[in-house]
């Protein structure tokens, strides 16, 4: 499943719709690429800015039940919900890793208060379960609170591809799996956060009862509920999905090389059409660029807003730039920095596990898990289940 050219097939495209791919796919042709990044600070404020207008946004057009304004709800559900996620996967995630902003007190704070705003999981759970994460000892394995959450949704290794597609579709669909989410993120919320972090979920929660009063139950729904909790939790699971090579029957790492095999960057896009000879094959060419640009903005370009935002395409880098001789701190610019450990190299392997559209992402991941030949069977109780 891994890829290797697809990024490059697009080179003969316009020179100016090459940031534009970049941003779409996650990965630019070349290191030196233009580099489309907002300073830290304006990132960090216009995300919860844009998210409000959209808010109202969505609120105006649920007075409406045409196609137009259905069309126009759903576009805006897929870039609101990609911008709480942002807040929780790559400015909480950041901020948890004391790299979101220069002063170790405002990471701090950022990570006590802004999930209460959202309700997802408090800064102080998220910091110990995603540190451990990070060890050796328990990355990917049953010990590891990522995959011991998988499991629990039947995720396992030993399934078969049909078992686990028909159980992506059922957890996706299961009003269970929603309720079972939304009350993990109030729970944590509310019960198991630092009185101050509660205090300023209360506050939250006034506030979105002040909007329900205001806006009325169906603009309500529309513009805050859905997007906040059941849209949210298809985001999160296909992201948390794909994101390694969970395997909770897998002991720890050995060693470096071990780790990086279940790590691998997930890019938004699929190879650009090749050229063919003859009148027929013109013909043909055009018709197989008009799907490729379909597929793009009806597929790939929706996952990359609503679900591998900011810099979680190369969340491998994440995990493995020390090993190209760079700093994860610098985050902001790892899209290009993983390119230009590459064209360095590529000491880290990056080129050689890299995943191209969502699909195969899953079908990759679903591929991995059945080729697990040790059946295991998951203790409810072994790992405590916790959500993205």
């Amino acid at each position: 499943m891994f890829e290797t050219g697809t990024r490059e097939s697009m080179h003969g495209l316009p020179r100016f719709t090459q940031p534009v791919l970049t941003w779409i796919t996650g990965k630019p042709l070349h290191a030196s690429d233009i580099r489309l990044i907002l300073p830290r600070w304006l990132d960090v404020t216009a995300t919860p800015l844009a998210g409000v207008f959209i808010v109202f946004a969505l609120a105006r057009l649920s007075r409406f039940d045409t196609p137009l304004a259905w069309f126009g709800i759903v576009v805006l559900w897929l870039v609101l919900v990609g911008l709480f996620r942002k807040i929780q996967v790559t400015h909480l995630h950041h901020a948890i890793h004391n790299r979101l902003f220069d002063s170790a007190v405002l990471n701090k704070a950022y990570a006590q208060f802004v999930p209460a705003l959202l309700f997802v999981q408090n800064g102080i759970e998220y910091k110990k379960e995603h540190l451990e994460h990070h060890n050796a000892n328990f990355f990917t394995t049953h010990a590891d609170a990522d995959a011991a959450f998988l499991a629990k949704l039947g995720f396992l290794p030993g399934r078969t591809k049909g078992e686990l597609w028909m159980n992506l579709w059922m957890t996706v669909l299961s009003p269970v799996f929603h309720l079972l989410f939304a009350r993990a993120r109030l729970r944590s919320t509310f019960l198991r956060a630092k009185p101050t972090a509660i205090a300023v979920a209360m506050v939250a929660a006034c506030g979105y009862s002040t909007l329900f009063a205001l806006l009325g139950w169906r603009a309500f729904l529309i513009a805050v509920a859905l997007p906040l909790f059941p849209i949210y939790h298809v985001s999160a699971l296909l992201q948390f999905l794909t994101e390694h090579a969970w395997n909770v029957a897998a002991g720890p790492v050995r060693d470096w090389k071990h780790y990086a095999e279940r790590c691998w960057a997930r890019f938004c896009g699929e190879r650009f059409p090749f050229r063919r000879s003859g009148i027929m094959g013109s013909v043909l060419f055009v018709r197989d660029v008009l799907i490729w640009t379909l597929k793009m903005t009806f597929l790939h370009l929706p996952i990359r807003v609503s679900c591998l935002v900011s810099d979680l395409p190369v969340h491998d880098w994440h995990h493995l730039a020390h090993l190209a001789g760079q700093n994860a701190r610098d985050w902001q610019r790892g899209l290009y920095l993983r390119q230009a450990a590459i064209a360095d190299g590529d000491r880290a392997g990056f080129a050689e596990r890299e995943l191209w559209g969502m699909p195969r992402m899953i079908d990759h991941q679903f591929g991995w898990l059945e080729s697990i030949v040790c059946k295991y069977e998951y203790q409810a109780g072994q790992s405590q289940a916790t959500e993205t």
